[in-house]
């Protein structure tokens, strides 16, 4: 049975750097299991414990722009 500490944690899939968030739930029984990456299917996460991790999320970032940062400036 599970009680009512939940917290957010972030985690980095180690393989290609896409960022995750996930809630943290405390439970009285042990829980064990593991998260892989939707980009490249590397391990983000396991876990052993007194708590389990669901609701997992990609973060929403900016992506990133490659290019001349002073393109229209003058030298």
């Amino acid at each position: 049975m599970a009680n009512s500490i939940w917290t957010t944690e972030e985690f980095t899939c180690p393989g290609c750097g896409m960022n995750y968030t996930a809630t943290r739930e405390e439970h009285s029984e042990a829980h064990s299991g593991s998260f892989k990456c939707s980009i490249c299917s590397g391990e983000v996460h396991s876990w052993s414990g007194k708590h389990h991790f669901f609701g997992w999320q990609a973060v929403k970032t900016k992506p990133l722009v490659f290019g001349r940062r002073w393109a229209g400036v003058q030298w």
